[in-house]
């Protein structure tokens, strides 16, 4: 219609009432204006004004801000009722309800659909008890030909809707995607599974999203993600190389520290994963199971160890202060091109967000006096059972009790090998 009263086709709008066009004062003044200088006339059933008028331009606008008011106050109104309902435990979903439950028509409490239940409970187990990926459940679910709500597809993030959804649980939420009228209450529904199952999910899916932003562990390299360097404390980067042997070709699966791309980074030896496993068994091997005192990690020691890794990182934040004036300064120099200008301040944009984020996570005040309990059942776990655990069942081990393993490979002398060594484990307690 725009379009057509710009090309002078239209002499005059006819609405039944005003707030059918717009309930918009800045919408209104625009549509007039627009009226007005292409010559076209425009009238209301309802409301007999005269826009050809200074008076009537006048008292239109007023009914406009009336209309606008009104607007407000309905989508007000509505928004209150809605956040009340859902304070009550009733849910306030539309036309989609969520995976597992239906609702129908006038009902206000949803109840559990029990064949999508089911799958809920294996999404659930599949993510949790057998370490699969977001991707790989979306693969298996869609292979077993089980659909998502009105027959879709499933996705990494359908899966993760439904692993986050508080539904599941017997709670309700309210405006998820508006941090600050954020809520969850208890609802009035069934639950589908268990507080303890949904919050060690919640756990994993946390920890995989900090450990792992880009890649999650596979089942052949399972220490993705949990590496970091012993010298510089970066976090190491997953390769692979190709070699030709005489049964064909063979994959070794490679890590280097991130600080090796940036000029004057840190010069660690890469390591392969075969090594790092190896010192992985020798590092758990020097454990006694029987934790005498000196195993035990008191709140006064994890408080001088977070010191030191506090001040490390802040040493951190200065390099990469430093770095990215450097590169900027290339920039400007024209010594290096746009897009490896910006290729070099993404990685130390990305580098200074995951220190910020451990910064957060090192202030943040904890009250454990002691994890030796907890230390010596994963200890106990590992050299009881690693060796017979198969790729998947290693990675599933890995991703619920390491936070970062820190490794080290010294050079050795008159060899382009190097000495493998964990340094230190950091354990998700």
């Amino acid at each position: 219609m725009l379009c057509d009263i710009k090309a002078g086709y239209v002499k005059n709008v006819l609405v039944f009432k005003l707030d059918r066009l717009t309930r918009s004062v800045a919408d209104l003044v625009f549509l007039i204006d627009l009226f007005k200088i292409n010559q076209c006339d425009f009238n209301s059933l309802t409301e007999s004004i005269d826009t050809s008028t200074a008076s009537g331009r006048m008292f239109i606008k007023i009914i406009g801000i009336f209309a606008e008011f009104e607007r407000e106050n309905i989508a007000e109104r509505v928004r209150i009722g809605k956040e009340r309902k859902a304070r009550e435990g009733f849910t306030v979903a539309g036309s989609t309800i969520s995976y597992g439950f239906n609702r129908e028509i006038g009902e206000r409490v949803q109840t559990i659909n029990e064949k999508e239940a089911e799958t809920v409970r294996m999404i659930f187990d599949m993510y949790v008890n057998r370490g699969m990926s977001l991707a790989a459940i979306a693969k298996s679910l869609n292979l077993q030909n089980i659909r998502a709500k009105k027959g879709a597809l499933w996705s990494s993030a359908t899966i993760k809707g439904v692993l986050v959804n508080c539904n599941v649980v017997g709670n309700v939420r309210y405006a998820v995607n508006s941090p600050e009228r954020h809520f969850e209450s208890e609802g009035k529904h069934e639950a589908i599974i268990s507080q303890e199952l949904y919050n060690t999910a919640q756990s994993l899916i946390a920890k995989n999203g900090r450990a792992t932003p880009t890649k999650k562990p596979s089942e052949k390299n399972y220490f993705v993600g949990l590496l970091y360097c012993g010298e510089c404390g970066e976090k190491y980067k997953p390769h692979y190389v190709i070699y030709n042997t005489k049964q064909g070709k063979s994959t070794v699966f490679c890590f280097m520290c991130r600080n090796r791309f940036l000029k004057g980074g840190c010069t660690a030896m890469s390591v392969t994963a075969n090594k790092v496993e190896k010192a992985l068994v020798e590092y758990f091997a020097r454990y006694d199971v029987s934790f005498n005192s000196e195993c035990e990690v008191t709140k006064s020691e994890d408080d001088s160890r977070n010191f030191t890794q506090i001040k490390n990182y802040k040493v951190r934040l200065k390099y990469y202060d430093d770095k990215e004036n450097e590169v900027m300064n290339h920039y400007i120099n024209n010594d290096i091109g746009f897009e490896n200008y910006r290729k070099l301040k993404s990685e130390i944009d990305e580098n200074r967000e995951f220190v910020n984020s451990e910064l957060e996570k090192l202030t943040f005040n904890k009250n454990n006096t002691s994890i030796a309990v907890q230390l010596e059942d994963i200890v106990a776990n590992f050299q009881e059972s690693w060796q017979g655990l198969t790729n998947t069942e290693k990675r599933l081990f890995l991703t619920n009790y390491v936070k970062r393993i820190v490794v080290c490979n010294k050079p050795i002398e008159g060899s382009r090998f190097g000495n493998t060594k964990v340094i230190d484990i950091e354990f998700n307690m």
